[in-house]
């Protein structure tokens, strides 16, 4: 039993009564001369009790489509703080899609977080309509997706250097595949010769170049992008470009022919854990889930290249729209889900809905697989104008 009195010798006994020391009388005024102080000491009242509550009648009870507000699960405490009149404010002017000279477009992007719910930095960058090719009749849209400590340098730097390039070049050649592919090579050797260090930090980049209706894809790396095409009804999930991964049989000998290794992650019992990833032969680097990447110097000891695969298409009458993203939305949806996701929305020409919807439904995805959240971006180009 721990003793609580200054004689060590004295303990109460069960039935033994033990006197308190009584407190000072206090009356009114006095209480009332203490409050007093407590007001010129910090210049405020003390709260007394909790804030009211908003009652829950206050919500609106219907709101019309354009109004609608996608919630997501993790909601931050700024909007927490917004009344529904302002929620609906600002609603109001987030839902509206831009518009090019070819349609409608609407752009989401959200940053990632860890097992335990810490925040990262949003590593992803969008490409949307670089002005210098907008003034030579070309429409551009992109998504880098940066990874490594610098990723998010990377990805950011190609935003700004692709496009600068492919203005440069288009002039000057007419073979196109051969103007993004010089135009992907210049901008990956500016970004190993730069300051930032790239031996472990990278990007991959998906990007799409519209002029009338023909159009060029050039991916590197694990981002995607695909056409939704509706004839007479029937939704069909196009994909207009290539994931450049481990598990791909034709990038898995490449990478072997390079001297590179191809496996999984082990855990301390030797069990694979994950997806397939790209290592040096001789030590446990870089880990890349990817076999195509700009910068990653490391990579590419181990035959990770910046090469871009170049698709060519014709668009035509019944292409409806093309949906751009980052690994972060392709993780856990298939093309078909992406495609169910937006299209009642771009039938309704609703495309900044489309695009919210598409960024809801990818973190409500990697909330039933996973703890951690990667990067999320999204492009939604709609064609009808």
């Amino acid at each position: 039993m721990q003793r609580r009195y200054k004689n060590d010798d004295f303990e109460p006994k069960l039935n033994q009564k033990v006197s308190l020391p009584s407190l000072p009388n206090l009356k009114k005024a006095d209480l009332q001369s203490d409050q007093k102080l407590l007001n010129l000491s910090n210049g405020t009242k003390p709260h007394n009790r909790l804030p009211k509550l908003e009652a829950k009648s206050e919500v609106p009870k219907q709101m019309k489509l354009e109004d609608a507000i996608i919630h997501y699960n993790s909601v931050t405490p700024e909007r927490r703080q917004q009344s529904p009149e302002r929620q609906l404010s600002l609603n109001k002017k987030r839902l509206m899609a831009r518009t090019w000279n070819g349609g409608q477009y609407a752009f989401k992007t959200k940053a990632g977080c860890l097992a335990n719910k810490t925040s990262k930095t949003n590593q992803d960058s969008a490409i949307v309509l670089p002005n210098c090719l907008e003034s030579l009749g070309y429409n551009m849209f992109g998504v880098c997706d940066g990874h490594g400590s610098n990723g998010h340098l990377v990805s950011q730097f190609i935003k700004q250097a692709l496009p600068k390039h492919l203005e440069s070049l288009i002039n000057k050649e007419d073979n196109k595949n051969k103007i993004i592919q010089k135009a992907f090579e210049q901008t990956n050797k500016e970004i190993w010769d730069s300051e930032t260090d790239t031996s472990l930090s990278g990007s991959t980049t998906v990007s799409v170049l519209i002029k009338k209706d023909q159009l060029w894809t050039a991916n590197v790396g694990d981002s995607r992008a695909i056409i939704c095409r509706n004839q007479e009804g029937n939704w069909k999930a196009i994909q207009i470009t290539r994931d450049h991964k481990p598990n791909v049989e034709d990038e898995k000998q490449r990478i072997l022919q390079a001297g590179g290794r191809v496996e999984s992650q082990k855990d301390y019992y030797g069990n694979s854990i994950g997806p397939e990833r790209v290592w040096l032969s001789y030590i446990d680097a870089p880990g890349l889930a990817m076999t195509r990447s700009l910068g990653d110097k490391v990579g590419a000891q181990a035959g990770v290249t910046a090469d871009p695969e170049i698709f060519e298409f014709t668009l035509t009458q019944f292409d409806q729209c093309i949906v751009i993203a980052s690994d972060g939305v392709w993780e856990y949806l298939s093309n078909e889900d992406v495609m169910n996701v937006v299209t009642p929305y771009i039938e309704k020409e609703n495309i900044d809905l489309a695009a919210d919807r598409l960024m809801a439904e990818s973190i409500n995805a990697w909330k039933r697989h996973s703890l951690a959240r990667d990067d999320i971006t999204c492009i939604v180009v709609y064609l009808k104008s």
